[in-house]
């Protein structure tokens, strides 16, 4: 087939010394990137882990140029949580992989969903948070990476979703998101420090650590009892947090992230969508 053998000969060159070859292989593999991944599919070997490596450097301009422009578009949508999700699955698909679509998350997020149910048919809050974070005959299917806590993977919700490892906010996200596939209406807690979720569970509101095994808290009592107590903490507690400050912390959370690792361009794509979002 005429169009592989072209592939196959850009992939002989993806390591080639010559800067004028290695724009060119880049501006063919841009002009062909949607198709790519099922273009690749078609041939009679993986990549070796070399060429995925040049791949994606080659591809991350043009995924970055792509991400910056399209990624306002949540706003578009009508439901606080779809927005999340949307916001999201832009931000985990450029951080995960170069052949990942924004629509891998809502596709995972069903996967698992269908498994709850499966297990458990219709649960509450309460009950959603037990199946993902208790720990049952020895494991817990998610629970908070402390051992890794800076590490940009954990604002990746799909990368959370393989290893069942995240930080309080990507976690709570997971509840939240998955919470919205069984009629569960969860929100977010801007909480100083430690991201939480917030829920309305027998007739009270309660907080939920999903960091630390799902831990549910009256939110009256964490107001009371953190060591800034005062009217503006019972006000975070009280309030669900925007679509907007939760996307605003997770991409601090990738700047400060990317700025330990010295991963300059990252940093940036991450400060570029902060801005747009503060703009708009």
């Amino acid at each position: 087939m005429p169009g592989l053998t072209k592939l196959d000969h850009l992939i002989s060159l993806l390591d080639d010394d010559s800067q004028v070859v290695q724009e060119a292989v880049q501006k063919e593999l841009w002009s062909i990137r949607q198709d790519l991944p099922e273009r690749l599919a078609l041939m009679d070997r993986p990549l070796t882990e070399s060429e995925e490596s040049h791949m994606s450097r080659l591809l991350e301009p043009a995924r970055r140029v792509e991400l910056e422009e399209t990624w306002m578009r949540w706003r578009w949508l009508d439901n606080p949580t779809t927005q999340l999700e949307e916001g999201i699955a832009q931000i985990s698909a450029y951080l995960h992989s170069w052949r990942t679509q924004p629509g891998e998350l809502a596709r995972r997020l069903d996967v698992l969903a269908e498994e709850a149910f499966h297990e458990q048919g219709r649960m509450d809050a309460r009950e959603l948070a037990d199946w993902l974070f208790t720990m049952r005959n020895g494991a817990t299917r998610f629970r908070g990476n402390s051992k890794d806590y800076y590490t940009p993977s954990n604002s990746n919700l799909l990368w959370v979703l393989e290893t069942g490892l995240g930080n309080p906010i990507s976690l709570c996200c997971l509840y939240r998101l998955l919470g919205q596939r069984f009629g569960i209406e969860i929100h977010g807690c801007n909480f100083p420090g430690h991201f939480l979720a917030q829920v309305q569970h027998a007739g009270q509101t309660w907080l939920v650590d999903c960091f630390n095994r799902g831990r549910f808290m009256l939110s009256g009592d964490v107001a009371r009892h953190h060591p800034a107590a005062n009217p503006s903490i019972e006000e975070v507690v009280r309030t669900p947090a925007s679509t907007e400050a939760i996307l605003l912390r997770i991409l601090r959370n990738l700047d400060e992230a990317f700025d330990r690792l010295d991963h300059t361009t990252y940093r940036q794509t991450m400060r570029a969508l902060a801005i747009k979002l503060m703009e708009d």
